[in-house]
């Protein structure tokens, strides 16, 4: 049977109806762009909530990127213009960086990180694994080591001194010396080298050594032995020195 449709009523209720089903749609839920794209302009902008945005291809962000949140990276991250971070940044991979980066905040890298230009840090870093410095390494400011110290190599000091204690090594002393906090010290004079307190002084030279005290001395040298600074007196001789030069007291 075939449908009698009403000349005499109009379309309007489904015009009504097709404009209401456009009023409540939530086509935007499943929708796709093609290569036309999005423009967002005019200080507008995209709010995201309690969802999610997935980017499979690539991203370009021209202006600033700001994240208030946490940024997770599991993939590998390469920046090529200058990168700063002000909040706590975990890095689990490998980190690229060929740009300059500032870093405020807390930064824990757990994966490799190469550095191939200037590193500079302006807060405090603490390290608790091992820290390997394959080439020069330099500090113009104080170095504080609290813990053991081993080297296994020379320990070259240029300029200023080696304080342990109330032991000093001053290499500007003399031509070099060991000095004691109580005023004696180990030194390399220009009558040789010398072991001094006070007016007592042991020294040994190329080729002679002497014990003295002020005045009085003992010399020995390729000469012979010399007491110098004796006292005289009236009393008879009483030492006595055998033929192997040993020196007796004589109570002859």
């Amino acid at each position: 049977m075939a449908i009698i449709k009403d000349l005499n009523q109009g379309n309007l209720s489904e015009i009504w109806a097709a404009i209401k089903k456009l009023q409540y749609a939530t086509s935007q839920n499943n929708m796709a762009v093609g290569r036309g794209g999005i423009s967002v302009y005019g200080g507008g902008g995209i709010t995201i909530e309690n969802g999610g945005l997935n980017v499979t291809g690539s991203a370009t962000i021209s202006g600033t990127l700001i994240a208030e949140g946490e940024i997770e990276m599991s993939g590998t991250f390469t920046a090529t213009g200058t990168v700063r971070l002000s909040g706590q940044t975990d890095v689990w991979g490998p980190l690229t960086v060929t740009g300059d980066t500032d870093l405020d905040g807390l930064t824990t890298i757990n994966g490799d990180t190469t550095l191939t230009g200037q590193f500079t840090v302006s807060g405090n870093t603490t390290v608790t694994g091992d820290f390997n410095v394959d080439g020069p390494m330099k500090t113009t400011g104080t170095l504080s080591v609290e813990g053991v110290t081993t080297l296994k190599n020379d320990l070259n000091v240029t300029t200023g001194k080696v304080v342990a204690g109330a032991v000093t090594i001053d290499a500007g002393y003399f031509d070099g010396s060991v000095r004691f906090s109580n005023g004696s010290y180990i030194a390399a004079t220009p009558n040789g080298a010398q072991f001094i307190r006070g007016s007592g002084a042991v020294t040994v030279a190329n080729g002679q050594a002497d014990i003295g005290v002020g005045t009085n001395s003992i010399i020995v040298n390729t000469v012979g032995t010399f007491l110098n600074g004796l006292p005289t007196t009236t009393e008879a001789a009483n030492l006595y020195i055998s033929e192997g030069g040993r020196v007796y007291r004589s109570t002859a």
